[in-house]
């Protein structure tokens, strides 16, 4: 609307762009959890393998040396997956908080919002009654040239 100026409306500015920020930092923290459960798939398809992989050795004949090393290696991928789950946990935790300060700066932008539509609809109604003065006068004034 031509005319209408919002004081705030520099505030209003600032905070969608806090909430879209917010929304960034949401998505990138879901993507990392992704790539971590997809981490965390890989190792323990390792493991499996790990497994399938030494039961054929034992088939074929398998040295004691090689054999041993076989429980060093899952517990060295079962530990990096319970570093994996501890990082998708604090990352979960991180999404849940950012999820709060997201509903809060939704509800100020919603206020901030509300109080332009109150104010735009006010300047609107003080603009159309000021154009109906301005045509009631110039009735007036006609009606008296005509007389």
């Amino acid at each position: 609307m031509k005319g209408f100026k919002f004081k705030l409306d520099a505030v209003l500015k600032i905070r969608k762009l806090k909430e879209e920020q917010c929304k960034m930092a949401i998505g990138k923290i879901q993507v990392r959890i992704r790539e971590l459960e997809s981490y965390k798939a890989e190792h323990n398809a390792g493991i499996q393998r790990a497994y399938e992989d030494q039961e054929q050795a034992l088939e074929s004949g398998l040295s004691g040396q090689e054999l041993q090393f076989h429980p060093f290696f899952v517990d060295g991928k079962r530990a990096h997956i319970n570093v994996i789950d501890n990082e998708i946990a604090d990352l979960k935790q991180d999404v849940a908080q950012m999820y709060e300060e997201l509903k809060q700066l939704r509800a100020d932008v919603k206020v901030i919002d509300e109080m332009k539509e109150k104010e735009k609809t006010k300047y609107k109604k003080a603009l159309e009654k000021r154009q109906f003065e301005a045509i009631e006068e110039q009735v007036q004034n006609w009606r008296a040239i005509i007389k």
